[in-house]
């Protein structure tokens, strides 16, 4: 966060993938709703998603990361 708010960096990715599960007990949700805040707030692009009921580290749209990762690299099949 001290990098997104504090010293900005102008190298910083400008896309962001953040998905956190609603009942992970490692991280506190409102740590990925501040990050997605801040870097939408810096016009970055934030794709933020919560999976209901899911624990750390989830992950229950794969094709979805990958067609994501196509459109931000502009890598076309």
């Amino acid at each position: 966060m001290f990098h997104l708010l504090e010293e900005r960096n102008p190298n910083r990715s400008k896309h962001w993938w953040i998905r956190l599960g609603t009942s992970d007990t490692d991280t506190a949700l409102t740590v990925a709703a501040n990050l997605a805040t801040a870097a939408d707030n810096l016009g970055d692009d934030v794709d933020h998603t919560y999976y209901w009921d899911k624990g750390h580290a989830t992950n229950e749209d794969p094709g979805d990361f990958i067609k994501w990762v196509a459109r931000v690299t502009g890598h076309k099949s």
